[in-house]
Formats: structure tokens, C-alpha cells, sequence
């Protein structure tokens, strides 16, 4: 079973077979469980939700195929690194870096509450800068992989940062942009309003999927809400990501 194959993944650094390679029928609904199924493994052994992860425009729409929607994964606090972290390549298979802006709830946000992004700001306790690192578990080509497959590796989570925030009142979470140096260098740059069009457009799409599963978001869970700048393979080096309403963010990646 995948689930097992992804499992032992996690433990020996070794890539599995993408599910969609023998299972190019696999349906949204099916990489839904599969998800699902995953992550109860991983709290049974011992893991504790903290958040969710989006990933926007990665799977086919239900109503129209030709169209590509959100997914969500789960955020584990073993994920959490400090800002200023070390992190080893050999310590992952393939580890990715992105840009996110990222929101704290403050207050459980009620189910069919909620009809427009701009209700959610009372909620929200702070709007933070966020570094994702995205983790390909596949053997192959990464072009090949579909976003189902992402889908049923809990969206490749595996490690993230959060900065210092600002209330949602003292800032503009769609005016935030970034810029990220690698020892200096400049390597990547984006706008919040590239994910979705708004990150709050964002937080909302994933309030009403969790209220379709009689879900809600709870205070003190953490949102990223998906990339605002390009996918990046995670190069030896010393960041830095500069987030102009939010302050900065540093790591160093090691071979």
C-alpha cells in the first residue's frame, strides 16, 4: 500500500513510485483518503496537528476538469523549525523552499459563518511570514508528478518557519511582497496576491472545504497559505527573505 511505501519513507530517505504511475485513474476522492489515511497513521505514532497547508490550483475541479483547484495537508508541530534553523539536505529526499504569507487563528472560526474573505480578518490573530520546505518523496522526475500525487503525501509537508506577525488590522496581508537572498544573492522574489489573488482568498476556500467535512479552525492553528513566489530546490546556503510588512526570516541550508 502507498500509505505503508510513504511511511517507511519518511524513515529510510529512500523515494517511492508516484501512486498515479500504476493508477493514472486515481480520483481526487481516493487521494482524499489516502491523505486522510496517512495522516491518522502518523498521529496514532505520535504526531500533533498545529495547522494546515494550501496548495492552490493543483488538482482537477469535480464540476470541470479543465479547471485546477486548492488542496490542503496537515501541519505537525515535529514540522516547526525556529527561525535561524540549520537544515541538512541528506536529512531529506528532495527538499523544496517556498515563500508564504501565513495567518494565526485567534478564535475557532464558526462553521457557515463565514460568506466573504473579508470576515475572516476578526479571527485572525496575527499575519506572519512563513518559509515552507516542501518535500518530494517520488522517485522520477519531479515533472512528473501530479498534483494528486502531491495530494496523497499530505501535500508533501515536511518542515516550515513562521516569523514574527502583525495584527490583520496593522497590516495589509495582500500588500506584503518578498525578497529572498542565498548568501546574499538574490534568488527569488513575489507578492502575497499571487496566491489566489489574495491569501485571504485562500484562507477562505479552506474554511468552507473543512465545514463540507464538519471541520472548523482552531485558535492558535497556523495557515500557510501557499506560495508567493516561484518553487525553489533547496541549494546550499544562507537565507534571508525579507518580507516588507513583516520583517525577515533566516535559515541555512547544509549539504
Amino acid at each position: 500500500m502507498i500509505t505503508n511505501k510513504l511511511l517507511n519513507a519518511r524513515q529510510t530517505k529512500i523515494p517511492v513510485e508516484r501512486p498515479t504511475k500504476h493508477h493514472p485513474e486515481m480520483t481526487v476522492d481516493e487521494a482524499c483518503r489516502l491523505r486522510d489515511l496517512l495522516v491518522q497513521r502518523l498521529i496514532d505514532a505520535g504526531e500533533k496537528i498545529v495547522g494546515y497547508k494550501l496548495s492552490p490550483k493543483t488538482v482537477p475541479s469535480a464540476t470541470d476538469t479543465t479547471k485546477l483547484v486548492p488542496v490542503y495537508g496537515y501541519l505537525f508541530e515535529s514540522m516547526r523549525l525556529p527561525v535561524g534553523a540549520t537544515v541538512n539536505k541528506k536529512d531529506y529526499i528532495d527538499l523544496h523552499l517556498e515563500n508564504e504569507v501565513a495567518f494565526i487563528i485567534g478564535k475557532e472560526i464558526p462553521a457557515n459563518k463565514i460568506a466573504r474573505p473579508d470576515q475572516l480578518k476578526q479571527y485572525i490573530r496575527s499575519v506572519v511570514p512563513a518559509i515552507e520546505m516542501p518535500e518530494i518523496r517520488y522517485s522520477g522526475s519531479i515533472d512528473d508528478v501530479t498534483g494528486i500525487d502531491l495530494l496523497v503525501d499530505n501535500v508533501v509537508a515536511s518542515r516550515f518557519i513562521v516569523g514574527e506577525g502583525k495584527s490583520p488590522s496593522k497590516v495589509d496581508a495582500d500588500a506584503v511582497t518578498v525578497k529572498m537572498t542565498r548568501d546574499g544573492v538574490v534568488v527569488n522574489e513575489g507578492a502575497a496576491t499571487l496566491v489566489e489573488g489574495s491569501p485571504w482568498n485562500s484562507l477562505f476556500w479552506l474554511v468552507k472545504q473543512l465545514e463540507k467535512e464538519n471541520k472548523t479552525l482552531q485558535e492558535g492553528q497556523i495557515i500557510l497559505t501557499g506560495g508567493i513566489a516561484k518553487f525553489m530546490d533547496s541549494v546550499p546556503g544562507t537565507y534571508r527573505a525579507l518580507y516588507s510588512e513583516l520583517g525577515q526570516i533566516t535559515f541555512t541550508v547544509q549539504d
